[in-house]
């Protein structure tokens, strides 16, 4: 299982957690979709519900992850995206001790 599958799987089964939305908005992933058929000529490639961007700058990794979610209203917002947050950090941390890790929570739906 790839570390975006994981993280994915990870982040569902959180409290609070209601969804985990593909990582970009509708229009976006609409755009990439048709530049990749116009650039390939290829039938569309799977949209993600997890992005991890590698980048190498002065010395350093730096793994960035990007997840949206939706809420169930059982705990509040800002509680579920530090917990997805903090959740992101520590399996990254498992798997790639030697990176640094930005977590990027979009907050997309608030359950009731």
């Amino acid at each position: 299982m790839s570390l975006e599958e994981q993280i994915h799987q990870r982040v569902l089964g959180l409290d609070g957690v209601g969804t985990v939305y593909l990582a970009d908005p509708v229009w976006l992933t609409a755009v990439k979709q048709l530049g990749t058929l116009i650039a390939s000529g290829e039938s569309k490639a799977p949209a993600p519900f997890v992005v991890c961007v590698e980048e190498e700058s002065e010395g350093r990794s730096l793994l960035t992850v990007k997840v949206r979610i939706g809420t169930d209203g059982s705990v509040p917002a800002p509680a579920i995206a530090r917990s997805v947050a903090s959740e992101i950090r520590s399996l990254v941390g498992e798997a790639h001790p030697h990176k640094e890790v930005k977590a990027i929570v979009e907050l997309a739906a608030l359950g009731v």
